[in-house]
């Protein structure tokens, strides 16, 4: 596991910073990406700590130790920041109508199953 990756992230103060040369739903796409790789790595420090109870995580800046509960908890922290981001970019949803809507998209059930066996080998 990358712990340090982990540290620096939990430990760090992101800034919240708006690239303009790409597109709105580039941007909800790459903010819905963190969101999801945060919650990966909290799921997998969970599991590995809960195993060895007496486990800390060291701030690879500063040194200092953190329970698996100040982790998380600063893991959500980033979640909502990353909301509160979503919610700035987006206008609390309101300019984001069938912004990822294809009309000429023709679902198909049969092929959906396909990739999904694809996707669990």
């Amino acid at each position: 596991m990358n712990f340090k990756k982990w540290a620096k992230a939990m430990m760090e103060e992101e800034e919240e910073e708006e690239i303009p040369e790409k597109s709105l739903a580039r941007q909800i796409n790459d903010n819905l990406d963190e969101i999801l790789s945060i919650r990966e790595e909290s799921k997998k420090l969970n599991s590995i700590i809960s195993e060895n109870s007496e486990a800390k995580i060291t701030n690879v800046k500063t040194g200092e130790k953190a329970s698996l509960k100040e982790a998380l908890s600063v893991a959500e922290e980033m979640v909502d920041r990353i909301k509160n981001n979503l919610n700035q970019i987006t206008n609390n949803g309101k300019n984001v109508i069938d912004i990822f809507t294809n009309k000429y998209y023709i679902n198909d059930i049969l092929q959906d199953k396909e990739c999904a066996k694809d996707l669990s080998n």
